[in-house]
């Protein structure tokens, strides 16, 4: 009895020691474990990035789909009209009060100079689609005196002498729209006739609500607040000097 004992314990042992030694074995055939500390980086293949990012593009196109589709219809309309709205680029609506600003206050600046007058013949240009169009425009080598007049007389109230009112106003409406036009110092641009639409306000035409000055100061509150847009000499200058 005594052997038979002795040799079931001696082989329990022998198989104790053989699953340790199978044990050892595969642990060493095991691979590395992965190294997620802050020095490995885990690369992926470019093919696999490439699929992760269309099926996370495809996942949130379809929940967009998905939140629009449980929306009202009325609202849905309003997104749809407002997102057409801000697909029309800020430069083209920039460059459009800047050239209806500038015309009325170069044109009204015309009336009060003397000077070269040069003419402008674009009837070449546009032969084909306005039959012609010969303009002239005024260089100013001073101002004429009927506007001294009309500083003195018309605009008593102005908290600038006549004279010195004439010739800013007068020197200011036809350099302040060339500027506007090119988009060269365009706030500033906007902030000079800006001053001179308050001084209308103020001084010519205290009734704002029944003038067409109102206008002209929202336009140029836009044009100083948000600049002249991408279509302009100072969006060029601004990316020269950030090279």
């Amino acid at each position: 009895m005594s052997n038979t004992s002795a040799q079931m314990m001696a082989d329990r042992a022998a198989g104790a020691a053989a699953m340790e030694r199978l044990a050892d074995r595969l642990t060493a055939m095991a691979p590395a474990p992965l190294d997620l500390s802050a020095n490995h980086i885990v690369r992926q293949s470019p093919a696999v990035a490439a699929g992760l990012s269309a099926s996370a593009a495809i996942a949130r196109r379809a929940h967009e789909r998905a939140r629009r589709s449980q929306r009202p219809l009325l609202v849905s309309l309003v997104e749809s009209f407002v997102s057409a709205c801000a697909a029309v680029p800020y430069a083209v609506v920039a460059f459009a009060l800047r050239l209806m600003m500038a015309r009325v206050f170069f044109v009204d600046g015309q009336t009060r100079i003397d000077g070269i007058r040069l003419p402008v013949n674009v009837s070449e240009l546009t032969h084909y689609y306005l039959n012609g169009w010969n303009f002239s425009v005024t260089v100013p080598t001073g101002v004429r005196p009927e506007t001294f007049s009309a500083f003195s007389m018309q605009y008593p109230l102005l908290p600038v002498p006549p004279t010195v009112a004439a010739y800013l106003v007068s020197y200011a409406e036809f350099i302040l729209p060339i500027l506007l036009v090119v988009g060269l110092g365009t706030r500033f641009a906007a902030l000079g006739l800006l001053v001179i639409t308050g001084m209308i306000l103020a001084f010519v035409a205290p009734d704002p609500l029944a003038t067409a000055q109102i206008y002209w100061a929202a336009i140029l509150l836009v044009l100083v607040s948000q600049g002249p847009g991408a279509a302009s000499l100072d969006h060029l200058v601004r990316r020269l000097v950030r090279r």
